[in-house]
């Protein structure tokens, strides 16, 4: 991978980290009654993650 994707693939994760926080943050403020996108958002920011954490690219262990 060259450098300009290895940021893109940084910024992607660090974005659904952000987004999993705070929508964890809001279901919590608001209750999970009434939070119900936000519980959505939540879990697939965090599916993201760990699909992210599983797909590891061959070629970017071996530069």
């Amino acid at each position: 991978m060259d450098d300009t994707a290895l940021l893109r693939q940084t910024i992607r994760r660090c974005t659904a980290v952000l987004v999993a926080t705070l929508a964890t943050v809001g279901v919590s403020l608001q209750g999970s009654s009434e939070a119900g996108f936000l519980l959505i958002l939540a879990t697939a920011s965090v599916v993201y993650l760990v699909v992210e954490f599983i797909n590891v690219n061959p070629s970017a262990e071996k530069p």
